[in-house]
């Protein structure tokens, strides 16, 4: 909302200016973008030198992750990591409840490797589909 910015105009002219100075020479306005997130206050307004994320985190034991990271190393995957209901019309045949619990097993057995591959790697920042 430009009237509610026109009361900061020094905070967001100092601001606008250190972003197009990290342009570089060819000057690309693209490479820069707005977030805007609800809640606080206009002077909570930041420029961030990097790749900021606005992820909504709701796990188990989200509140221990970090929320920053210098020098990340970062993992990007184009594969999911959850299991998902097949979309194609499958059908498996059993005759023993074993044979559904050794289905169940390979399926998480898949995500397990996965995982343990992604920790070998030694990332410490996982991007993947969802």
């Amino acid at each position: 909302n430009s009237k509610l910015v026109s009361d900061y105009k020094l905070f967001f002219a100092e601001m606008s200016v250190d972003a197009v100075s990290l342009l570089g020479e060819d000057l690309a306005t693209s490479t820069v973008g707005i977030k805007k997130v609800t809640g606080g206050s206009v002077t909570d307004s930041m420029l961030i030198d990097g790749v900021a994320f606005k992820k909504t985190f709701s796990y188990a034991g989200f509140e221990q992750q970090p929320k920053s990271f210098d020098n990340p190393k970062i993992l990007l995957l184009n594969l999911e990591l959850e299991l998902k209901a097949e979309k194609d019309n499958a059908e498996v045949r059993i005759t023993d409840p074993d044979q559904y619990q050794s289905i169940v097993d390979a399926e998480w057995n898949i995500i397990y490797d996965k995982l343990n591959l992604i920790a070998n790697t030694g990332a410490n920042v996982v991007l993947s589909r969802l």
